[in-house]
């Protein structure tokens, strides 16, 4: 079993490399802290018809939700870096495609 310490350093590296990612993103406001310890499980950034985003996001296989304006990402601890770094550019490609 992973010891609870680490799954917590674990989400706190995916959240990171998460923020890091969408600010490098045309479109997004990333509303999540950048101080480790301010951060949940998600990373939350402003994206126009976030709504719309989850759907297209959906259909290459990437989940995030939205809550009116805002799109959130959760990572999970079986997802690796590469994972993360192709839902990114999931998002990359949705975005740029409006």
């Amino acid at each position: 079993p992973t010891h609870p310490g680490r799954q917590h350093n674990i989400l706190l590296a995916q959240t990171q490399r998460l923020r890091d990612g969408l600010a490098a993103l045309p479109g997004c406001e990333v509303l999540t802290p950048a101080a480790p310890a301010a951060r949940g499980g998600f990373v939350a950034t402003r994206v126009a018809g976030a709504a719309a985003v989850v759907e297209a996001l959906r259909a290459r296989g990437v989940y995030a939700d939205a809550r009116g304006d805002v799109l959130r990402l959760g990572p999970a601890p079986y997802l690796d870096d590469g994972a993360i770094d192709a839902g990114l550019g999931a998002l990359r490609e949705v975005l740029a495609s409006r």
